[in-house]
């Protein structure tokens, strides 16, 4: 594609992206709106943006459609029954709070020009700010730390583990983290508050896990070269958390990632315009408009290309009768599914897609909601931290050189530690809703 036509695609795709956004968050909000607006805008800027992925994207995304329609054509030769809605709906809420939480890269993250903190005691404050801060701003907050402590150079691999795994742990709780995001998706009925409940300790525990792990394997962590982080910087999530807790109380009946996607653009814009003025801020927050938004094109085509998947899938499960499902969902079946999950995090397959067949493939028993969005944020958590496929393990090898195989395997030995504490936290969900084992 000619680099001209290539602009005005992207240029016209980021403003599909933005009705999206504000369509899906309409939906969200109980307004008048046709649910499948924001599919219509999304389906278009995919349509924009095919040409520029990558062969692995795209093959990854065929696939999932292939499989989707011919699951769906299959359903529907042998019910009578098409319920095509989903390709339209499914993941909308969720894609217009990717593209909502995108804004908060504009804020950015506070550091200082002092030297770099240097031991132990350094592992364990860069852990705990980029995971406080990944939960906020996402996968730029790793680039941004990892930059300042290479300084300028690639980061070790000890480096790179430690802010992959705190980063990650995030995924336990974040309410503007895609994990937390799809777990509600996939698990109806799920809340933020109890997930959070459930997910902070584990998220907590893992965190210690990752530390105490690369202290005692890896003799360089001894004088691990960190992060200078500043306790002012922390108005960020905390801003962000009064915010949706405040919108829960206006707002009820709106939905968990509508109030999201409204806070976090919010308050970016805000901060922006105050900081750099009316015109500079504007000028700043339409840049992000235009080159940010289109740069979403991967996760854009996953997430509409899982929801022709687990359309497909659904309505495929619906004519077997629930004769492929087990009898019911405790404790002891979540651990194995966790396990099967994480297997196949291992072998390239990402924790959207399996998080979709697992849904699909247990809704006929109506599993306990919070027990599901546990196992799928779980699945995030420790499964993309050993997956060599892994969004943030290519990033980072494209980023910086480093393998992204050798980061995955770096991470073997505390995933499998971080899986049997949330084996324990999953005992502890089913001893607390008191579920059958």
């Amino acid at each position: 594609m000619p680099p001209i036509v290539r602009k005005h695609a992207d240029r016209f795709s980021a403003w599909l992206i933005l009705l999206m956004m504000v369509f899906a968050l309409c939906t969200g909000a109980r307004l008048p709106v046709p649910a499948w607006l924001a599919g219509v805008c999304a389906w278009a800027a995919c349509a924009l943006l095919w040409p520029s992925l990558d062969k692995r994207q795209r093959a990854t995304a065929a696939v999932l459609i292939g499989i989707g329609l011919l699951a769906l054509g299959w359903a529907g030769w042998r019910s009578g029954h098409w319920p095509w809605q989903g390709v339209l709906t499914q993941n909308m809420a969720l894609l217009g709070m990717l593209a909502a939480v995108s804004f908060l890269q504009l804020i950015g993250l506070a550091g200082d020009d002092r030297p770099l903190p240097r031991g132990p005691g350094a592992l364990w404050r860069t852990l705990g700010g980029v995971h406080v801060f990944g939960a906020v701003i996402n996968l730029s907050a790793v680039f941004i730390m990892a930059d300042r402590m290479s300084g300028g150079k690639s980061p070790s691999v000890v480096q790179t583990n430690a802010l992959t795994r705190a980063f990650l742990a995030a995924a336990l709780w974040s309410p503007f983290f895609a994990a937390t995001a799809v777990a509600i998706t996939y698990a109806p009925g799920a809340t933020l508050g109890e997930m959070a409940l459930a997910g902070v300790p584990l998220a907590l525990a893992i965190n210690y896990l990752a530390g105490r792990d690369l202290l005692k394997h890896a003799p360089e962590a001894q004088d691990f070269v960190g992060y200078p982080m500043r306790l002012s910087a922390l108005w960020v999530p905390l801003g962000l958390a009064v915010m949706v807790v405040v919108g829960h109380y206006f707002w009820p009946h709106w939905t968990t990632l509508a109030i999201v996607s409204l806070c976090a653009p919010l308050m970016a814009v805000g901060v922006v315009l105050t900081r750099s003025g009316v015109a500079a801020g504007a000028a700043a927050v339409a840049r992000h408009v235009h080159l940010r938004l289109p740069a979403m094109r991967g996760e854009l085509v996953l997430f509409l290309a899982a929801a022709v998947f687990a359309t497909g899938l659904d309505a495929l499960i619906a004519t077997q009768g629930g004769g492929l499902t087990p009898s019911h969902f405790g404790p002891l079946q979540s651990a194995l599914v966790l396990a099967g999950m994480i297997g196949l995090c291992v072998i390239g397959v990402h924790a959207v897609i399996s998080i979709a067949m697992v849904s699909a493939w247990l809704a006929p028993i109506s599993p306990d909601p919070l027990l599901l969005a546990a196992v799928f944020t779980q699945c995030w958590a420790i499964g993309l931290a050993v997956s060599p496929m892994s969004g943030i393990h290519l990033a980072l090898q494209g980023r910086y050189g480093v393998s992204a195989g050798a980061l995955a395997r770096g991470n073997a030995r505390y995933c499998l530690q971080a899986y049997l504490a949330a084996v324990a936290v999953q005992v502890a969900i089913a001893w607390w809703r008191d579920l059958p084992f």
